[in-house]
């Protein structure tokens, strides 16, 4: 499958408000990681708004040999999530799934996508009366679902544990 026809698919599966043309001057910033060290390229920078969206999005790429770059709020220190140079990969961006499904009070817990930006988890879980630990730098623009891959610490490390010391359960896409 050429790749055009790859990035057409993908297209069609989140629809006009769901990507950019990696010649989009707003795609840029997602290109850098937040050092400035690590630059890439993409073929199309891809907002899913749905699992099933990133679900069909790698189905599309697994079958065409595509590489897919997975990226939450682009706050790595390590330039993981910035795609190579070489402008074949699809930079995947979870910005969109940003929705608070469920805050359960009484089980002290919070269900949350993978692009709920840290702090939006803890202003919610203080609304109900609760306390998310999870605090590091970039909790203003850093995303649980990359929070949970690199197994964030932050500063209640030591009382609280990790990230994945926080996590009851996950919705993966394979």
């Amino acid at each position: 499958m050429a790749l055009q026809e790859v990035l057409d698919k993908i297209k069609a599966v989140v629809g006009p408000s769901g990507w950019m043309s990696h010649e989009d001057p707003a795609v840029a910033p997602w290109l850098i990681d937040s050092h400035g060290v690590f630059t890439g390229a993409c073929a199309l920078f891809v907002r899913p708004a749905t699992t099933r969206e990133v679900s069909r999005i790698l189905a599309i790429c697994h079958q065409a040999d595509v590489a897919v770059v997975p990226q939450g709020g682009n706050t790595s220190r390590c330039g993981a999530a910035t795609p190579d140079k070489s402008g074949r990969a699809i930079l995947l961006n979870l910005g969109r799934m940003n929705a608070i499904r469920a805050i359960d009070a009484d089980n002290y817990s919070i269900t949350v996508e993978a692009g709920c930006i840290l702090q939006t988890v803890q202003q919610t879980a203080e609304n109900a009366g609760r306390y998310f630990p999870l605090s590091l730098g970039a909790l203003g623009s850093c995303q649980l679902g990359a929070n949970l891959p690199t197994n964030a610490g932050g500063i209640n490390v030591l009382r609280y544990g990790n990230t994945r010391d926080l996590v009851l359960g996950l919705e993966l896409v394979l």
